[in-house]
């Protein structure tokens, strides 16, 4: 056995680094454990792969498939159901079908107890020092120079369980242009990643433009403890039209694999697909590394903090680029030069007129840019907000519209008629003339007036604000945000043309007010909080003292204060979670309010790592006494839900099943009373 502090786990890797990678032509194993050294980490690694019954003698090269594992698993197998569940389907599976798997090994050895029994890849808070990703990227690189691979993004997939099933879902969206497909068997949804020190919350329902080129396929056993993060996060995936995604709900009652031939059969297809192999004419990506590259662009980062750097429609003419301290609304992140270069895709030495558009300046600057010798052109912006376009005096794409919104998806009211800020933005060197725009929807709750709208010209970096011409009404029930999607075609010169894709999320009819709010300015308060108490349901009410915010300490608003809220909910979603007090997430246009800080702290004793994400906002020094602050308050409750009499087949349903409920409510803040 290999032991934490042992000599043993060295000399047995040197053991089977020297004697046991031999060449395989001459064997006929189920599977065949190796080790190689890997750069990133400094250390000799494991792996588990199996290889095809033909492999000695076809002559063939075959696609990959790369598998990991979940929490206190190893490359060798699984502590759920002690590896017996499915590493057996995965060898049957191997032997009958012209597929490679590899399982690799997300042991660390400072968070497991021994062989078995720990947190793998160091992305559970607060995370470690290890990159998986450059390591994925070794390992890849390994076993396609030792076996006989098809090497590219088309043959080349990930899956994973648990949180093995969040790697394969971060990884493939990590790097796209390495692996065309990917599949996840209830994984995790929120993990940390990033740089050491500057690690950042990744949740995969905010970033599933990452997989806007690669097929998807998400699988949930119906009795998975964790089902409705699934079901929340199949419901973003569906409704992003970029993503080839698929889904599936198996009946079964654990945390574990389930339809193994049916998910390897995806994958199977996707190896197959010959438009994996296309290189995308636009993508969006976001990243919390200090460096990375996809699809040939390389992006590096000085100064880099906790956050995000995201890349929209980025094309051979055009990208916005911006940073996000955490998604989806987090603000800018500050003091960062971020550098990109391009692909050779400019020519030797040509000189390019670049037009930028700030967000934050609401400006445009104009400046040339010379192409590398290998046709690369490199920009250095700052992170608060870009509009970038490489200009050659030709028309190429029509005018863009501006984000609506600091927000991902902006947050409109119902029930009376509204503008949206809608501004189009002519990214190109030359006027952009005969423009016509078109809004609509095919959501049912919204109504839109006003017809296309025609405009003669817009000259070059000009931003054309048409919001008075739409005029939207929207309808909504009770409950939590309603989504809708809106699409604006922008057409030009009669042929040129592009859609944009407007979602927003409508208030809920009635919107509530909470009962009681307390306001924490500095001040130190105990209250009321509900605690889980396990496994199998149930929990109590505890007293947890409150010291939060800066400023007087005398519990109200005042101007340059920094705040949090907390409002007392009268039933929870827990039977036993009754007028207990709930920090808050604050969504709010008014100009004197700043959110400084997203506060994610877990829920109770739920072990999904998926935090309760509340605010802390600032209130300008310059705002007036007696100003009114409207607000939109957000609180969450959660509960082990636990029906000890439910089956699958003869047995007992495994575990309490956590689920979580958002409420929504209303609040007017009065500054200085």
């Amino acid at each position: 056995m290999f032991m934490k502090g042992s000599n043993h786990l060295l000399k047995s890797m040197l053991f089977a680094a020297i004697f046991l990678n031999l060449p395989l032509q001459a064997s006929t194993r189920d599977f065949y454990d190796r080790t190689h050294y890997s750069a990133a980490f400094g250390q000799w690694r494991h792996y588990r792969i199996l290889l095809p019954r033909d492999y000695r003698t076809s002559g063939k090269y075959y696609p990959v498939i790369y598998y990991f594992h979940g929490h206190s698993g190893r490359f060798m197998g699984e502590q759920y159901g002690n590896g017996q569940v499915f590493l057996p389907k995965f060898i049957d599976y191997v032997k009958t079908h012209d597929v490679i798997l590899v399982r690799w090994d997300g042991y660390a050895e400072e968070d497991y107890n021994g062989v078995y029994g720990g947190s793998p890849y160091q992305i559970a808070h607060p995370g470690g020092t290890m990159d998986w990703g450059a390591y994925f990227e070794e390992l890849v690189a390994h076993v396609d120079s030792s076996y006989r691979t098809l090497a590219d993004r088309q043959h080349r997939a990930t899956c994973g369980l648990s949180m093995g099933g969040f790697m394969s879902l971060y990884i493939s969206g990590r790097y796209p242009h390495l692996v065309g497909s990917a599949s996840a068997y209830n994984p995790a949804h929120e993990m940390w990643v990033g740089p050491p020190g500057k690690k950042v919350r990744y949740m995969h329902k905010n970033h599933v433009l990452n997989h806007g080129h690669s097929k998807i396929r998400l699988i949930h056993a119906s009795g998975d403890y964790i089902g409705q993060y699934h079901q929340e996060l199949r419901d973003i995936l569906a409704r992003t039209p970029e993503v080839d995604f698929q889904y599936r709900r198996d009946e079964f009652n654990r945390h574990y694999v389930t339809g193994v031939k049916e998910t390897f059969d995806f994958h199977l297809e996707a190896f197959e697909d010959v438009g994996l192999t296309a290189y995308p004419r636009s993508f969006d990506y976001d990243n919390a590394e200090e460096s990375s590259s996809i699809w040939g662009y390389d992006l590096r980062v000085e100064n880099k903090q906790a956050g995000f750097v995201s890349l929209r429609d980025v094309s051979r003419g055009y990208f916005r680029m911006f940073t996000r301290a955490y998604q989806p609304d987090g603000p800018p992140v500050p003091e960062q030069t971020i550098r990109l270069t391009t692909p050779p895709l400019y020519g030797n030495r040509r000189k390019y007129q670049v037009t930028d558009y700030s967000h934050k300046r609401k400006s445009v600057k104009r400046y040339f840019l010379t192409s590398s010798e290998d046709g690369r052109l490199t920009f250095t912006l700052d992170g608060e907000g870009h509009e970038v376009s490489i200009g050659n005096g030709k028309e190429s794409r029509a005018p863009v519209l501006l984000p609506l919104d600091t927000r991902e998806t902006p947050i409109v009211p119902p029930d009376e008629d509204i503008h949206l800020p809608l501004k189009l933005y002519n990214c190109l060197d030359i006027t952009a003339r005969d423009i016509e725009v078109s809004l609509a929807s095919d959501y049912p709750t919204v109504a839109i007036q006003g017809g296309p709208l025609v405009i003669d010209s817009i000259a070059p970096g000009e931003v054309v604000d048409i919001s008075r011409h739409f005029t939207l009404h929207f309808t909504s029930s009770d409950g939590f945000f309603q989504h809708c999607r809106l699409m604006m075609n922008i057409r030009y010169r009669g042929w040129y043309s592009h859609s944009e894709r407007i979602d927003v999320r409508i208030l809920p009819t009635p919107l509530p007010h909470p009962e009681r709010v307390e306001i924490f300015d500095g001040r130190k308060e105990p209250l009321k909080i509900f605690r889980q108490a396990g496994n199998q349901g149930g929990g109590s009410i505890l007293d947890r003292v409150v010291e939060e915010g800066t400023g007087n300490g005398d519990g109200t608003a005042d101007p340059g204060e920094e705040l949090t809220l907390w409002i007392q909910v009268p039933q929870g979603l827990d039977p036993f979670d009754k007028y207990t007090w709930h920090r808050t997430r604050v969504y709010t246009g008014d100009p004197y309010v700043t959110i400084t800080a997203d506060l994610g702290e877990p829920k109770g004793r739920e072990w999904t790592s998926v935090q309760n994400h509340t605010s802390r906002f600032r209130i300008s020094p310059q705002c007036p006494r007696g100003h009114e602050m409207r607000l939109v308050l957000e609180s969450e409750s959660y509960s082990f839900h636990w029906l000890p009499d439910t089956r699958f087949g003869k047995e007992l349903l495994y575990q309490a099943r956590q689920l979580h409920r958002n409420q929504l409510h209303g609040f007017t803040l009065t500054v200085g009373e």
